[in-house]
């Protein structure tokens, strides 16, 4: 049994030694999560508007289209509850910073990164935010998340072939990849998306993220209020398919936490309205709830116009 015992320890710790000596330089590589803290690290106190949210803002506001200096902090399945911890990480910073853009969408107030299909990218928060998300050690760890094989081709690509890291958002943050014009059925993708957007509400694991991402909005708020920063949160487009599939009630309590908000802080939040907003086609959408990059550039024209008039 020793001797059993003995040959798999020299089995194994060759292999974790190869294993530890591959993550530093693997979280070396830029990648969207550090490129994005780097940037914020250097110049949150010059930025004026700031974006955060999930994909629809990641893919829906180009900053490279706003007349402010303004910066796209969002990122795919990023949540409310994340959003305040990326804007409390950098608060000694904002010396700038007038206004917030937060969505307002079907599917917001119920979803968290740790409850979603995509929860690996947590992963991401904690190693390039530093944020301490959960307890689970492969969250802190590059190496066992995905293949070994795909790890040893990065490291490759890299360090030894001089390849830049691939890194699919401009250099104010906003996604690029969602192209015009889409080669996507606008109507079959909205049916498939309503349907992963629509939940239980009065399931106990989505009934908690709605309670965690008001108490982040409340955090977001109290923020905005005591350094005189405006809020306004925004419903982006989406198709006429998408919309009419939402559960009305869903719907209704989502967006009654934004609209109230605007009207009890009156001061502070505003609400925006562009889920069916007519300046919008299926031509400016990528599927059915994201805009294109003409479409976002139509949306930041727009959004532009609202932080005008709420600057005078």
């Amino acid at each position: 049994m020793k001797k059993f015992i003995k040959n798999i320890a020299l089995f194994v710790f060759p292999v974790l030694v190869i294993l530890m000596t591959m993550e530093p330089f693997l979280r070396k590589i830029p990648n969207e999560y550090s490129v994005k803290d780097n940037y914020l690290k250097k110049n949150s106190n010059t930025i004026d508007v700031l974006y955060l949210g999930s994909s629809h803002i990641y893919f829906g506001l180009n900053p490279e289209f706003s007349k402010y200096k303004a910066y796209n902090a969002s990122y795919i399945s990023q949540s409310i509850n994340l959003d305040w911890l990326i804007l409390n990480k950098y608060k000694e910073n904002w010396k700038n910073l007038k206004f917030i853009v937060l969505p307002a969408d079907y599917i917001s107030m119920y979803s968290t990164l740790n409850t979603a299909k995509d929860e690996w990218r947590i992963k991401n928060y904690n190693l390039y935010y530093g944020f301490g998300i959960g307890i689970n050690p492969v969250n802190y760890l590059e190496i066992f998340q995905g293949k070994f094989q795909d790890h040893v081709k990065k490291i490759n690509e890299f360090y030894f072939e001089k390849k830049q890291a691939e890194i699919v958002s401009n250099n104010v943050g906003f996604g690029i990849s969602y192209k015009f014009p889409s080669h996507n059925d606008i109507a079959k993708t909205s049916i498939e998306t309503i349907k992963r957007h629509s939940v239980d509400i009065d399931n106990r694991v989505y009934h908690n993220n709605f309670k965690e991402n008001l108490i982040a909005i409340d955090n977001i708020v109290d923020f905005a209020v005591k350094r005189k920063i405006k809020v306004i949160f925004i419903s982006t487009p989406v198709s006429k398919e998408y919309f009419k599939g939402s559960n009305n009630l869903q719907l209704k309590k989502s967006l009654e936490v934004f609209k109230n908000l605007a009207k009890e802080k009156p001061v502070t939040c505003f609400y925006v309205d562009y889920m069916q907003n007519k300046e919008f086609t299926d031509d400016d959408l990528y599927d059915g709830d994201h805009l294109n990059d003409r479409g976002a550039q139509k949306l930041t024209h727009l959004l532009d116009s609202e932080i005008t008039k709420l600057s005078q």
